[in-house]
C-alpha cells in the first residue's frame, strides 16, 4: 500500500531541511516527508572549515560531479558544475561566505515580481530570525567590523561569525585597500554591501553549519526523512500535484509537492514529470502536463578566476602551520577536544569586497542590455565584482622553498553576469544526467566587465602596501594592458570549476505576462495546483551567495 503525507518536500538541501522543520513543527502537526539522493554526514570532521575549500572535489559522496557542455568562451572546456549532494546540500560543501545581497537587487527583484515580500526590508526581517551572530574580534580589529544590531539576529538557528582569531593576510589587504582610498565597509549585510570588509560567514568554531546541522538536529515523529532516496518525476492527476515517483515506489501528497531539488534538480524534475516547454517534451516521449516554456531558462551563474601571488616573510603563516605535522596534528587534537585553536583561525575568516567599475555604462554591450538590467547596474548599492581572499593555494601542487614564505589567492567574480544558459534532459530516462549549459562570458558586456574587474584587481594589489611583500606572480596576467589581460583570462578560467556555485533564474518566479515565469510570488507552479518550488531556482536575479538564501525558505514560511 503506497505511504500518504500530508507534505512531500524533494530535495534535503538547502531549503528543504528548513522547510520540513518548519512545517513538521507548525502546531497542527502535519505529516511531512523529506526525500533526499544522498546521505548523510555522520562524521563532524567533514564540517570543519580548514576544509571549506576542498570539500566539494575531495568527497564525491557529498557532489552530484555534473559536468557543464562545452563552453565556448572558456577555451571549450566542460566545467564541473559543483552540487551539494546529501542531507544539507551545498551547505555542505560551499565557502560559507555568510552575505545577504544588495538593497537594489532585493528591491529590483520585488517590483519584478509585483512582490513586496520580497523586498529588501521583508528580507533583512527574515534574515534576522534566521541567524545566530557572534562577534568576538581580535583586539584592534573593531575598525574592520561593527555589525549593525538593527541588521542582525543574535538568537537563530544558524550559526554566524567572525573571529576570535584571523589571519593576517586579511588586515594586509584590508590595510592595502584603504591606503588607496576604497571604503571599508563595517557591516556588508545591512543592505550597502560596496567597499572591502571582513565577511560573516556560517561557522563557529571552527565548524561549519549546515541545513541539516541548523534544522534537522531534534527528531520529530511527524516528520520522516528518506536518506538514498531519488525522485524520478511528480505524479500527477491531470493538473493536480498528487504525490512522487521514487525508486520504483509512489508516495502520495494530501496538500502539496514542495520541490527543493535546486538550481539544476528542481528544472530536472520538472521536465520528467510534464512540465516545462512543449516542443522540447514532446521531441523526447515525454507526455505534457503543463506548457511552461521558461522552465530550465535563464540559468546564470558567477564567473570567477583566481589571481595568485608568492608572497614573502611576514605576510602568512599558512605555509609555515600547514608543513608542520606536529602542528597540525596538536591542532587538530585540539579542535576536537575544545573547538579553539589555530584550526578555528586557518580558512576560518575572508576578506570581500564587493566592488563598482565607474565606467560601466561605457562597456561594450551595455547599450544592448535590456533596459531594466542597466537600471540594476547604475543603482548606489550593485556591486559589479567581488574580490575574496584569502583563498587556497592555487595550483596545489606549487612549491615552496622557503616554508616562511607565502602566498595571495584572491577570487575575482564577476557580479550581475548578463550571459543566460540552460538546464535541458535529451532523454526520456529520468537517471540520464540534465544537459547544463550555462554560455558563460557569451554576453560581450560580461567579457569587457571581466577585464575592467581585472585590472582594478590589479591595481589594487599593486599597492605599495602589498609590494613590500609580493616576490612573483603564480597565476596573474603579465601586466595590467588589455592585451596581457586578454590573453590571460581563458587559462585563469580552467579553475573555474570551484567557484560555479549559485544558478538562479531556471523555475523563474514572475507575473503571468512574463513568457518565461513559471512560479507565482507564493512559488505556485503556473498553471498546476497543489505544486511549489522553494529554492535557489526561482529568484529572478543571480544572488550573492547561496548560502544565505535559506532566507529564501524563511520568507515563504513566514508568509
Amino acid at each position: 500500500m503506497a505511504e500518504t503525507f500530508d507534505f512531500i518536500i524533494v530535495g534535503g538541501g538547502t531549503a528543504g531541511c528548513l522547510i520540513a522543520e518548519k512545517l513538521a513543527s507548525t502546531a497542527t502537526k502535519p505529516s511531512v516527508a523529506l526525500f533526499e539522493a544522498g546521505e548523510r554526514q555522520e562524521n563532524n570532521s567533514l564540517r570543519q572549515t580548514f576544509h571549506r575549500f576542498s570539500l566539494a572535489t575531495s568527497h564525491p559522496e557529498l557532489n552530484y560531479g555534473s559536468k557543464s557542455t562545452p563552453q565556448a568562451h572558456y577555451g571549450g572546456r566542460e566545467i564541473d558544475m559543483i552540487r551539494g549532494k546529501g542531507l544539507g546540500g551545498s551547505s555542505q560543501i560551499n565557502f560559507q561566505v555568510w552575505s545577504l545581497g544588495a538593497r537594489d537587487e532585493f528591491d529590483a527583484w520585488a517590483e519584478r515580481t509585483k512582490a513586496q515580500e520580497w523586498g529588501f526590508q521583508s528580507i533583512l526581517s527574515s534574515i534576522k530570525k534566521i541567524e545566530k551572530v557572534t562577534l568576538k574580534l581580535p583586539t584592534g580589529w573593531e575598525k574592520f567590523s561593527q555589525q549593525r544590531a538593527d541588521c542582525h539576529g543574535f538568537s537563530g538557528p544558524v550559526e554566524v561569525s567572525i573571529g576570535p582569531l584571523i589571519e593576517p593576510e586579511a588586515k594586509h589587504v584590508l590595510e592595502a585597500a584603504a591606503e588607496i582610498g576604497y571604503s571599508i565597509n563595517l557591516d556588508q549585510n545591512d543592505g550597502d554591501p560596496i567597499g572591502f570588509g571582513l565577511s560573516l560567514n556560517s561557522n563557529k568554531k571552527g565548524f561549519r553549519t549546515t541545513s541539516d546541522s541548523a534544522f534537522l538536529k531534534k527528531s520529530l515523529p511527524n516528520l520522516r526523512i528518506y536518506r538514498g532516496s531519488f525522485v524520478s518525476k511528480i505524479v500527477f492527476e491531470e493538473k493536480r500535484a498528487v504525490g512522487v515517483q521514487c525508486n520504483r515506489s509512489q508516495y502520495f501528497a494530501n496538500k502539496e509537492v514542495i520541490l527543493t531539488a535546486g538550481a539544476i534538480g528542481s528544472p530536472h524534475v520538472l521536465l520528467h514529470s510534464g512540465v516545462g516547454p512543449l516542443a522540447e517534451l514532446q521531441s523526447i516521449g515525454i507526455n505534457v502536463v503543463q506548457n511552461l516554456p521558461g522552465v530550465g531558462k535563464g540559468f546564470s551563474d558567477h564567473p570567477c578566476i583566481p589571481i595568485v601571488y608568492h608572497m614573502g616573510h611576514g605576510f602568512s603563516e599558512r605555509v609555515t602551520f600547514l608543513s608542520d605535522e606536529m602542528k597540525m596534528s596538536s591542532a587538530e587534537r585540539e579542535l576536537r577536544s575544545s573547538k579553539t585553536g589555530p584550526l578555528t583561525q586557518f580558512m576560518s575568516s575572508a576578506v570581500t569586497a564587493f566592488l563598482q567599475l565607474p565606467g560601466i555604462a561605457d562597456l561594450e554591450g551595455f547599450n544592448q542590455l535590456p533596459p531594466e538590467s542597466r537600471e540594476l547596474l547604475l543603482k548606489q548599492t550593485t556591486p559589479h565584482f567581488e574580490l575574496t581572499t584569502p583563498g587556497p593555494l592555487i595550483p596545489p601542487t606549487y612549491v615552496f622553498e622557503d616554508k616562511n614564505d607565502g602566498y595571495l589567492t584572491m577570487f575575482l567574480t564577476l557580479m550581475n553576469p548578463q550571459s543566460k544558459g540552460t538546464v535541458s534532459i535529451a532523454s526520456a530516462d529520468p537517471t540520464v544526467p540534465p544537459v547544463i549549459d550555462p554560455n558563460y562570458l557569451a554576453s560581450p558586456f560580461d567579457r569587457a566587465a571581466l577585464k575592467e574587474a581585472t585590472k582594478e584587481t590589479l591595481r589594487i594589489l599593486d599597492t605599495p602596501y602589498l609590494n613590500q611583500y609580493i616576490k612573483h606572480p603564480i597565476l596573474a596576467p603579465s601586466s595590467a594592458n588589455d592585451e596581457d589581460i586578454e590573453a590571460s583570462i581563458n587559462p585563469l578560467l580552467k579553475y573555474a570549476k570551484l567557484f560555479a556555485n549559485a544558478r538562479p533564474c531556471t523555475v523563474k518566479m514572475g507575473t503571468v505576462d512574463d513568457p518565461l515565469s513559471c512560479v507565482d510570488r507564493h512559488l505556485k507552479v503556473h498553471g498546476l495546483h497543489n505544486l511549489r518550488v522553494a529554492d535557489i531556482s526561482v529568484t529572478p536575479l543571480l544572488p550573492r551567495y547561496i548560502n544565505s538564501f535559506l532566507l529564501l525558505s524563511w520568507n515563504i514560511m513566514t508568509n
